[in-house]
């Protein structure tokens, strides 16, 4: 069990990272990629990724992140804003604390040679991990990152809105069906011995993961800035890519669309906008709340629309194709006349 203290003043620093890290999500992609685990629904994005994934290039990574363990705390640094400013901060890591982290390792992947001259600091080694992670990223991470990244905003919307109406208290109880927070303490089921972690009036930063799998987790270190990564239910149907090259989307997503969009279901996507529950959209729109259930179904299916679960409730968001689609089809002087609305 991980037990995390809470003070008045942690209460009222806690954060809530609305964007994903795009440091650990390589890291707990990396353990989901050497984990396969059919229940998280990584299969076809497992299989895509081995395919065009270079296993020379990168195999140094799964020395460093194993799929069960303990993995360097460096590989996750704080604070990061995009993947070039995280691996600059990686590989700036001050090479006492890269050794003493990479010593944590189980004794077999510690002596394996790679990561002894990494922890050696030998430059030969530090080039081969930014080429690692360099490859691992543009071909595991950056083809999907706009739908990992309007799934994180989504899940972070809604945390959000449960802090602003029911409190911080409730943000915390409410991230894993698992946790629970009794006295002051978050209490998180962890492997290995208990942990306890006082905050101290350093707050913590909770940051939903589009990877992260079974639990939330956190740092080794209690020195560093404190954090608590935590899993949120993703859609099935999420391993069609989003491409961030600006491709066009595919026949089959086009062919959706096509069959998809008339007056009822783009007045759908423009009430949903930056977010609502399906009993909000269902009120708006003043139909019931298993019509509003099948437009968003159909729409998250064509991958105009985002779900993310809390208890009963769903709330929806737009994605990124979805958005577009709207500012192009959707005029704003008229949010509520259908007649406004062009005819697929």
């Amino acid at each position: 069990m991980l037990r995390i203290h809470f003070t008045d003043a942690d209460y009222a620093a806690v954060g809530l990272c609305d964007h994903p890290d795009v440091m650990w999500e390589s890291l707990l992609s990396l353990h989901a990629l050497q984990q396969p685990d059919a229940s998280a629904g990584f299969g076809r994005w497992r299989t895509e990724v081995a395919r065009e994934l270079d296993p020379v290039a990168v195999g140094g990574l799964f020395s460093l992140a194993p799929p069960v363990g303990y993995s360097p705390d460096f590989l996750t640094p704080a604070g990061t804003k995009g993947f070039e400013q995280g691996l600059e901060r990686v590989l700036a890591t001050p090479a006492r604390r890269m050794a003493r982290e990479l010593g944590r390792l189980h004794p077999a992947r510690a002596s394996a040679p790679y990561v002894r001259s990494l922890a050696a600091a030998e430059s030969k080694a530090l080039r081969l991990l930014r080429d690692a992670l360099h490859h691992y990223y543009t071909t595991a991470l950056a083809p999907y990152w706009s739908h990992i990244r309007q799934s994180v905003g989504a899940e972070s919307a809604m945390r959000l809105r449960v802090r602003e109406e029911l409190g911080v208290r409730e943000l915390l109880r409410g991230i894993h069906p698992a946790v629970r927070l009794q006295e002051d303490v978050l209490q998180v089921p962890y492997p290995g011995p208990d942990r306890d972690v006082h905050l101290r009036g350093r707050g913590l930063l909770l940051i939903p993961s589009f990877f992260c799998r079974k639990r939330p987790i956190c740092l080794h270190d209690q020195k560093l800035p404190p954090v608590l990564v935590y899993p949120f239910e993703r859609e099935a149907d999420w391993r069609t890519p989003t491409r961030a090259d600006g491709s066009l989307p595919t026949r089959a997503q086009l062919a959706a669309l096509t069959a998809l969009l008339g007056h009822t279901r783009t007045r759908v996507l423009a009430e949903i906008g930056s977010g609502c529950t399906t009993g909000e959209l269902a009120r708006r729109l003043r139909i019931s709340a298993a019509a509003a259930s099948e437009h968003t179904t159909a729409l998250r299916r064509a991958g105009l629309v985002s779900t993310v679960r809390s208890g009963r409730t769903a709330r929806h968001a737009l994605t990124v194709l979805g958005a577009d689609l709207l500012h192009q089809r959707h005029r704003p002087s008229h949010p509520h006349n259908p007649s406004a609305t062009a005819e697929t």
